[in-house]
């Protein structure tokens, strides 16, 4: 069956979206396997009709298929031109891990774009671990490392936006005590507040053009029970349809110009609950991009 059935285009300039794969885990400490995703979500979306959760049609919104970049074990010193073409072809980037450490020179690339183009960058990272981490499992390329990696990369402290955390290492921990400027949102909190005040929170500090935003979600930033097929799962988690709302509520009013999904690990997970999650998110998503890119 087709993947992203009347969705894909073979040419490039009449779509809106480029999906890029990156199948990598070698970075992973624990539960391994996500780097089978983005072959694993490709095949599904076949079986997936072109129409929000809600029954809209987005056959209107279509994507090119990058295909994959390999990631050899140091993927992370040879990958950032390959990475940079993606960016150059002028179109929303959606990469699809892989571990998280396939983000850092995604990250990398993203802010000398910015930069480029005079404007301040800012990551929101949902997930329910920091990523913060400057060594882990015997490699600065872990990972627990891609938001260290960012900060020395260039990305201001201020601007980075923990959303979902609930599992901390002791170097994280300390490292928050030395920079409470970073805005760690707790899942604890948002179970009990729910999002509305980080939307607001988010609105108020970036809504404005001259801020160019990456969104990284790591699927572990969801309850277990709603996203099982994950490395790293971490008890107490966030709703997914609270969380998919928010994912959309922020796109659809922030300058977000490029996003990556992660850690989905289909051979840890259960009737492919955690891909079709995946799946249906990018679906909302693809709807909102959509209705931004018509305006």
């Amino acid at each position: 069956m087709e993947k992203f059935r009347d969705l894909i285009v073979n040419d490039i300039a009449s779509a809106k979206l480029v999906i890029v794969g990156l199948p990598y885990d070698g970075g992973c400490s624990c539960g391994k396997g996500a780097a089978l995703a983005p072959d694993m979500l490709r095949e599904l979306s076949g079986f997936l009709p072109p129409y929000t959760m809600d029954g809209k049609s987005i056959e209107s919104f279509k994507i090119y298929d990058y295909g994959n970049i390999y990631c050899e074990e140091s993927f992370h010193i040879g990958i950032e031109e390959e990475i940079k073409k993606v960016f150059d072809l002028n179109k929303f980037p959606l990469f699809i891990g892989g571990d998280h450490s396939v983000s850092i020179p995604i990250q990398k690339v993203f802010i000398d774009k910015v930069k480029a183009c005079g404007k301040t960058p800012v990551i929101i990272h949902i997930d329910a671990h920091p990523d913060i981490c400057d060594f882990y499992d015997e490699s600065y390329f872990s990972h627990a490392c891609p938001i260290m990696r960012a900060i020395e990369n260039g990305y201001d402290t201020k601007n980075i936006n923990l959303i979902g955390i609930r599992g901390f290492e002791k170097q994280e921990v300390d490292y928050f005590k030395k920079h409470p400027e970073i805005n760690v949102y707790l899942s604890s909190e948002i179970n009990n507040k729910g999002f509305e005040y980080i939307i607001k929170e988010l609105k108020d500090k970036y809504n404005d053009s001259k801020y160019a935003i990456y969104l990284s979600y790591d699927i572990d930033a969801n309850d277990p029970s709603f996203a099982p097929g994950t490395g790293t799962p971490e008890a107490f988690g966030l709703n997914s349809f609270k969380l998919m709302n928010f994912i959309k509520n922020i796109i659809s009013d922030l300058n977000i110009l490029a996003m990556d999904i992660v850690e989905i690990s289909p051979p840890l997970d259960c009737n492919n609950i955690t891909s079709w999650l995946a799946l249906k998110t990018m679906y909302e998503v693809f709807d909102i991009l959509n209705k931004k890119f018509v305006k």
